[in-house]
């Protein structure tokens, strides 16, 4: 026979070393700390999106290295955009029978166009 129990008494349970695989756990209107949703989670317990909060103030960064330009001019990191781009149906037919790489053209686009705006400055002030 399976039990129900609230989210807090599963983190609990779960915090003490316990199995709540013979729990159905219901939710309540309690929040729940990004931390505990995610013991919960490794236990296989969904947790509404609506419950979830995540307390900056205790999350310790002490140990995540500074980004620095040298990140990203070595490769070690990249910036990874993500856009929603609305195209007309005859333009992304377009990009299909030409074979597109739709990444490295907006890619050339906007450092071509950086380019360009850092000339006109440059010639603006001389």
């Amino acid at each position: 026979m399976e039990s129900t129990i609230n989210q807090r008494e599963a983190i609990q349970l779960l915090k003490e070393g316990k199995n709540i695989e013979e729990y159905t756990v219901t939710f309540n209107d309690e929040k729940i700390e990004a931390l505990n949703v995610m013991l919960l989670r490794k236990n296989n317990v969904e947790v509404p999106e609506d419950l979830i909060y995540y307390d900056d103030d205790s999350i310790d960064y002490s140990d995540d290295p500074d980004i620095t330009d040298e990140d990203f001019e070595t490769g070690r990191l990249d910036w990874n955009l993500t856009i929603n781009l609305p195209l007309d149906e005859e333009i992304k037919e377009w990009i299909k029978k030409e074979n597109i790489d739709i990444n490295r053209l907006a890619y050339r686009l906007i450092k071509d166009f950086y380019e360009t705006m850092k000339n006109v400055k440059n010639n603006e002030a001389i």
